[in-house]
């Protein structure tokens, strides 16, 4: 015969206090195993889109450039103001501007100065004559396929359109600009100047001189 503190109305069992506890402890053990999961899979999502955004942006410049005589974009083309960057230059080719922004990186925002998610390489992409406000030819590239083009920005206090990295310069107002930002897993998406776009760790961004400057082997 049953007791009443262990049976129901119409003969239905009511769990007990230990059988409780196995079960919060069964879901919470899954939780702790599927929230990295899940975690992981939507940060792959968003580098999946940081790549797809980048390759349309790669893409422009390229597109840029056949229409300007084999020049690449200029990094700015008000450098007073910095309001119409090498960014606003690709546009036409691209038509959605939210593509300049990385979905990883909350910082990114737009506005007249023109603060967006990546980077354009002012070290190697200039001419020397003006540095990052004078377009440099495809021609003289020598190594189109290892040569950083567009990288995840530093998030600098006044805009995040170029990056620069091939001299190990430093900013001294905001050494950030110069440095790109590994937001997917400690990497960062990457386009070269042949157009195609691959991840790569952060370390081997930052010591692979050859990236930022084709003139080096790497």
């Amino acid at each position: 015969m049953q007791s009443r503190s262990s049976a129901m109305p119409g003969g239905r069992h009511g769990f007990t206090l230990i059988e409780l506890l196995v079960v919060i402890a069964i879901i919470a053990i899954l939780a702790a195993i599927l929230f990295p999961v899940f975690a992981r899979a939507r940060e792959n999502a968003r580098k999946s889109t940081c790549q797809s955004n980048i390759k349309q942006l790669a893409l422009g410049v390229l597109q840029y450039a056949q229409d300007y005589d084999e020049r690449l974009p200029r990094h700015c083309y008000q450098p007073a103001s910095g309001s119409y960057t090498w960014v606003n230059a690709v546009q036409p080719y691209v038509k959605n501007m939210d593509v300049a922004r990385c979905p990883s990186n909350a910082t990114a925002k737009s506005e007249a100065r023109g603060c967006w998610g990546y980077g354009y390489n002012l070290s190697s992409l200039s001419d020397g004559t003006r540095v990052g406000c004078s377009a440099r030819p495809l021609v003289e590239i020598e190594k189109p396929a290892g040569l950083l083009v567009i990288c995840e920005a530093g998030d600098g206090t006044g805009g995040t359109t170029w990056i620069g990295y091939s001299n190990r310069e430093t900013n001294t107002a905001d050494p950030s600009y110069l440095h790109p930002t590994g937001r997917h897993m400690d990497g960062s998406n990457v386009g070269f100047a042949d157009g195609h776009v691959k991840w790569m760790r952060q370390s081997v961004i930052k010591q692979t001189r050859g990236l930022w400057d084709s003139r080096y082997t790497q």
